[in-house]
């Protein structure tokens, strides 16, 4: 028998697969082994190797240079501008295509003993190809602040060839570092344009040059307030130059440096502006900018002189200002002493009385029978009689609650006595039965008072019942007898008042003492005193938030007051007799009369401040963002010179920009070294001032109806008078002044009459005259009799004539407030011959102050000041602005605002790095070229990289076409606070806001004010 098994057997498939995978292992294992290269061919791709390293290394240079050169910032819409576009990084990616060119440019073979290695890069044909040549590149910025680049070319192909005959190919990345700032140059030119191109609110040229601006506006704001003939506070001029001035502190923020030229060309420009102290005419003409650029180098490279520094005043935004209550505690006093001080004084001596009933001790006894005993009783007859008696009896002890004490106490018993007699009938039997109710009941009577101290503190009253104290009065001790007359009455009347009480009762009556003849003189006299006190009560505000109104000045006052007022009333732990009293009420209900005043003016505040928020929504600007710039105004820091550390050594970069000052005016491009011809305008400013003057247009508005109709008011047309006296329109001006006086004087004359002043006519006319005397001219006049001056010099006069007609303080305090009501109690002056008579001051301000800037380049400010003054004499334009406080004469500061858009751009900038003792293949400049070419000469293609219409990291605008472009034809098209991108880069966009501290308050001139003026007064 044969054995069958499947030991031998092997399945077909697994047979095949094994084989399959012996066969697969040793294919692989042939592939792996690796021909032994040649020695010669080992040393020709080695040496070719190494000097693709030092192509690289030269095409990275050549093309560093070129990109800084000829920088590609914002590619053209072709093929090739969207390929560079698409990458995010435009300026990089045509740094790294000229170096994938520059480097396939340089490739050149290399041969060793017989064996050619020749390195190659696909040519660029269409996008693809460009984008496969960015792929292979790279170009980083390394080093300290990017001053080295490393920079790799992946898959260079190198063919080794002996005889026509390939004999084998390799493909290499190599990779250099090249000490280079191309990348720290354009890294800071692309800052520089963020800074140009920041808001107002950001780090950059807006936010410096309106804080440049705003020592302008303050300076000559003050000066113009004192008397400085000043037609325009910030004119296009001064914004020019706050503008350069500002670029080139941008120019050192960035660049570590600025442009030399451009330093000494805005000096120039300050010192023509500064001729009187920055009194700027409307702008330069033609000739004057000629002439500025044509003195630039001429100007002395180490003045000091600082065209802002020079306008910046001490007092600035961020400093205080302290706010007096200063005449509105007079206002406040006139008021009150006029309908308030009777009352306050009559409160003290009122006493409010109770007579207060109380029954106690109720009783009721019931004696006898009310009916027969028995039934069937018949009542045929009822007789009542009733008796009262009342018994004094001992008051109960005790004592009111306060504030009421006790003037009079007493007690009466009561008792009702009811006998009811009754008769009945049963049959033929009559009954009388008898009953007796006895009720009795305890009646207290009590007279009891309450001082009524009107504004004065709870205290004790020494002598309040009997005469002495102050003033050695009665006090209330005719209180107690005058409250029993009227509440009680005789005996009898008492005991009839027992009587008829049933229950507790109260009545209530005022029962007022006698005050002292003396007591108002005395009062008043101790109100005045406090006056005093009130009016030099401030606080400190800071200016800019009051200009932008964070602030309420009346508001804080009033809260200052109501914190204090314990210590102004000054009320003593115990009074000395109730005149005492009265004292301290007359103190106090005088402080509320000052804090409803100041609540009052804070409130009409607000109601301005609403008013300017609107006005200033139509123009296109929020509240708000005023004091975001304000904010941001403060936090300018000074930039300093200083050179960039790197690799290889520090750097000091040069800044060259043409025109070095952007003027306002056009130039010819010869003056820029431009290759174009023709002529362009490098700056244009728009500047919008909101308040004019303090009449008429928007000032008006938002005060309010301060003004009658189209008339000015006397003080505005006053000291437009006095700007002026030599100019065509002063007669016209001077007879409408004179007229409004003479309507005044009338209303002072009639006070004297009725005052008992004067016996005639005209003696009161010549106690009129004689007041005002002393003020010569009729502007000075109109302004004495405006700001109270006057009618306080009238009363003088009054006073001095007619001693007789006067009682005391009181009687010359009331003279004096009728005198200033009627000073204030009056049309005004037509605003048509107003209006035309500060234009004249303007228009004459601004031609001498041009024949002045034209010398003032080396000149200093003073002696140029003393110039035009010489000319001009008591020239100076109405001050313009919003007042801070809507009340006429409390103007203690005014507010202005500029709406100041500016746009410009440089015909050619530049920023280099010196390249002695440095690598001459190192990128020496950063250019701002139109147009951006790059190519390779191999293949005899020029790719044009042409920019759209937009705005360079520079500051000026790359064009779509190297065709000259006019700018002078450029137009306003964008809104307010928006760029402007209709052919000019936008530089500075924004609005300025200046606070100037004018009418300060009683008790804190400053010493330039005094310097002014003959005594402290509100209205100087």
């Amino acid at each position: 028998m044969v054995g069958v098994n499947e030991r031998a057997r092997v399945p077909f498939a697994l047979l095949g697969v094994v084989l399959l995978v012996g066969s697969a292992s040793i294919t692989a294992g042939l592939g792996a082994v690796t021909p032994t290269r040649e020695p010669a061919t080992e040393a020709a791709v080695e040496q070719s190797r190494t000097s693709l390293g030092g192509v690289v290394h030269d095409a990275t240079r050549a093309a560093a240079r070129d990109a800084a050169a000829s920088p590609v910032v914002a590619p053209a819409n072709t093929t090739l501008g969207r390929t560079l576009a698409s990458t995010g990084t435009p300026f990089r990616a045509a740094l790294e295509l000229r170096t994938y060119l520059a480097v396939r440019d340089r490739l050149s073979a290399t041969t060793e003993r017989g064996l050619t290695v020749e390195p190659s890069l696909p040519p660029l044909q269409d996008s693809t190809d460009i984008a496969a040549a960015l792929a292979r590149t790279t170009v980083e910025p390394v080093g300290a602040n990017a001053t080295a680049v490393r920079t790799t070319v992946a898959n260079v192909t190198l063919t080794a060839t002996r005889d026509g005959r390939v004999v084998d190919t390799y493909r290499v990345s190599p990779t250099v570092t090249v000490q280079t700032p191309v990348f720290a140059l354009h890294e800071r030119t692309a800052s520089y344009q963020q800074r140009l191109d920041s808001g107002a609110t950001e780090p950059g040229l807006a936010r410096r040059a309106t804080a440049r601006l705003y020592g302008v506006a303050w300076a000559r704001g003050l000066t113009q307030y004192g008397g400085g003939p000043i037609a325009n506070v910030v004119s296009n001029q001064h914004v020019a130059v706050a503008t350069n001035h500002a670029l080139l502190a941008q120019q050192r923020a960035t660049f570590g440096a600025a442009d030399d030229t451009g330093r000494r060309a805005v000096r120039v420009a300050a010192a023509r502006a500064a001729g009187t102290d920055l009194l700027a005419a409307t702008g330069q003409s033609g000739q004057q900018i000629q002439q500025l650029l044509a003195g630039v180098d001429a100007a002395t490279p180490g003045s000091t002189l600082d065209p802002v520094t020079a306008a910046n005043p001490s007092t600035t935004p961020e400093s205080t200002l302290n706010v007096a209550v200063g005449e509105q505690a007079t206002t406040a006093f006139d008021r009150f002493a006029a309908a308030d001080l009777e009352t306050a004084l009559a409160a003290p001596y009122r006493a409010t009385v109770e007579r207060r009933r109380v029954v106690t001790d109720r009783a009721t006894t019931t004696t006898g029978h009310a009916r027969p005993t028995g039934a069937n009783w018949t009542l045929v007859g009822t007789e009542q009689t009733h008796e009262t008696t009342v018994t004094s009896v001992e008051p109960t002890a005790g004592s009111p609650t306060q504030p009421w004490h006790s003037l009079a106490t007493t007690a009466r018993r009561v008792t009702e006595t009811t006998r009811t007699e009754r008769r009945w009938r049963r049959n033929h039997t009559a009954r009388t039965t008898v009953e007796t109710t006895t009720e009795t009941r305890r009646v207290s009577i009590r007279l009891v008072a309450r001082h009524d101290g009107g504004n004065a503190p709870s205290a004790p009253i020494r002598s309040v019942h009997e005469r002495g104290g102050a003033l050695d009065g009665p006090n209330l001790a005719a209180i107690e007898g005058r409250a029993r007359t009227q509440l009680l009455g005789d005996e009898g009347t008492v005991d009839a008042l027992a009587r008829r009480t049933r229950s507790d009762d109260t009545t209530q009556t005022t029962v007022r003492g006698e005050r002292p003849s003396e007591l108002r003189d005395w009062v008043y006299r101790d109100i005045v005193r406090l006056r005093e006190q009130v009016a030099n009560v401030s606080v400190a505000v800071e200016r800019g938030a009051l200009g932008t109104y964070q602030v309420n000045p009346s508001g804080e006052l009033a809260a200052e007051l109501r914190a204090r007022r314990a210590q102004l009333v000054d009320a003593p732990d115990a009074y000395d007799g109730v005149a005492d009293r009265a004292r301290v009420a007359a103190r106090g209900a005088y402080l509320d009369a000052v804090i409803a005043q100041l609540e009052r003016r804070a409130d009409d505040r607000n109601g301005v401040k609403e008013r300017f928020a609107d006005l200033l929504a139509a123009r296109g600007l929020r509240l708000d963002r005023l004091r975001s710039m304000m904010t941001a105004r403060s936090q300018v820091t000074t930039p300093t010179s200083r050179s960039i550390s790197g690799v290889g050594g520090p750097y000091s970069l040069d800044v060259d920009g043409a025109p070095a000052y952007l003027t306002l005016a056009s130039v010819n491009r010869t003056q820029t070294d431009s290759l174009r011809e023709g002529s362009v305008r490098p700056l244009a400013a728009r500047n919008t001032n909101i308040f004019t003057v303090p009449y008429g247009d928007a000032a008006d508005g938002l005060v309010g109806k301060l003004f009658d109709g189209d008339r000015v008011r006397l003080r505005s047309a006053a000291r437009a008078l006095a700007a002026g006296e030599e100019l065509a329109t002063h007669d016209t001006l001077e007879a409408d002044v004179e007229a409004a006086v003479t309507r005044r004087r009338r209303g002072m004359r009639r006070v004297l009459r009725r005052a008992g002043v004067g016996d005639s006519r005209s003696e009161r006319r010549r106690i009129v005259a004689t007041g005002l005397g002393a003020w010569q001219t009729v502007a000075e006049r109109a302004l004495a009799v405006t700001e109270n001056r006057g009618p306080d010099a009238v009363a003088a006069v009054a006073v001095r004539r007619s001693p007789g007609s006067f009682d005391g303080p009181a009687d010359r305090d009331d003279l004096r407030r009728s005198l200033r009501a009627a000073a204030t109690d009056g049309r005004g002056v037509p605003e048509s011959s107003v209006t035309p008579h500060v234009e004249r001051a303007r228009q004459v301000v601004g031609k001498l102050a041009k024949q002045s800037v034209g010398r003032a380049a080396n000149q200093t400010t003073t002696a140029v000041r003393e110039r035009l003054e010489s000319k001009t004499g008591k020239l100076a334009a109405v001050p313009s602005g919003l007042p801070v406080t809507p009340l006429p004469s409390q103007w203690y500061a005014t507010m202005n605002v500029w709406d100041i858009s500016v746009r410009g751009g440089y015909d050619r900038f530049s920023v280099s790095v010196p390249t002695a003792g440095r690598d001459a293949g190192s990128p020496t400049s950063v250019t701002v070229a139109p147009s951006v070419s790059t190519g390779t000469a191999t293949e005899s293609q020029r790719v044009r990289v042409r920019p759209r219409r937009s705005r360079s990291p520079t500051g000026r605008p790359s064009w779509s076409s190297s065709r000259p472009v006019d700018r002078a034809s450029a137009t306003w098209t964008a809104t307010r606070t928006s760029a402007l991108r209709d052919g000019d880069s936008v530089i500075a966009s924004g609005w300025l806001v200046d606070m100037c501290s004018t009418r300060l308050p009683t008790g804190i001139c400053s010493p330039a004010w005094c310097a002014r003026c003959s005594r402290c007064s509100p209205s100087r």
